[in-house]
Formats: C-alpha cells, structure tokens, sequence
C-alpha cells in the first residue's frame, strides 16, 4: 500500500470562512498534492481532499474555528525546495523547521483559513 501525503490517524476536518474555494484549492491540491474529490451532497458547503484513504476535509462557516498555532496537518510533498517556489510565487510567508536529521525538515506555514500546516518532504525508505 502506498503512503498517504497526509500525515494523519484519521479523517482532518477543519472550518474555514466562506469565499477561500480557489485558494483553498491551490494550496492543498497544487502545493500540497492532494486529490480534489467532490464534497457530498448533503454537503455542499465543504470541500474534500484526499490522499489514499484519509481525507482532509474543509466546513465553510461564517464563524470558523482557527487555530494559527497547532499544527493542524502535516503534508508530505515530493520536494520542499518546490514548494518553497510556489510559496515565493505567491508571496506566502513560511518559517522552516529544522530536526536533528536531515529528513526532518519541514516548512511551517498557514493555510488561506489560517490553520497551521507544515509541509514534509517525503523521502524513500531505506532499509539497512
């Protein structure tokens, strides 16, 4: 089974305020990576993204829930320095995290809503 590009025990749900669709969209489907799935309709202010069986989902409210301190999702990406680049492009600020191996590195930022998302580089797994 491949691995999911969200670092996740079960389902993320989070709130975000109405009018962010096309950002929203940019960040987690082009930066990102995950796939857009269409919300249900009994759902039609959402939107759903996916990555093998997780989902990240997103609640349109007129009062969302944010959090701009916890970390909320990690993503894995295929490349940080990518995404840095897009990050650049658009002019969105991001702080980088170091860890005590290489691999650990990831980019904190915030998502349109606000919500804190760290982006990882995924890398192969090695086996000694």
């Amino acid at each position: 089974m491949r691995q999911s590009r969200i670092i996740a025990v079960d389902h993320v749900i989070l709130e975000a305020p109405y009018g962010l669709d096309d950002r929203l969209r940019w960040f987690y489907g082009d930066l990102g990576h995950l796939e857009e799935v269409p919300p249900a309709a009994a759902s039609a202010a959402s939107m759903c993204f996916r990555s093998d069986r997780i989902e990240l989902r997103i609640r349109f409210t007129e009062s969302p829930l944010i959090d701009p301190i916890q970390t909320r999702v990690t993503l894995l990406v295929p490349s940080l320095f990518e995404a840095k680049q897009l990050l650049e492009e658009q002019s969105i600020a991001y702080a980088t995290i170091s860890g005590f191996a290489y691999t650990d590195r990831r980019l904190a930022i915030l998502d349109p809503a606000g919500h804190r998302v760290e982006l990882k580089q995924s890398w192969p797994e090695v086996t000694l």
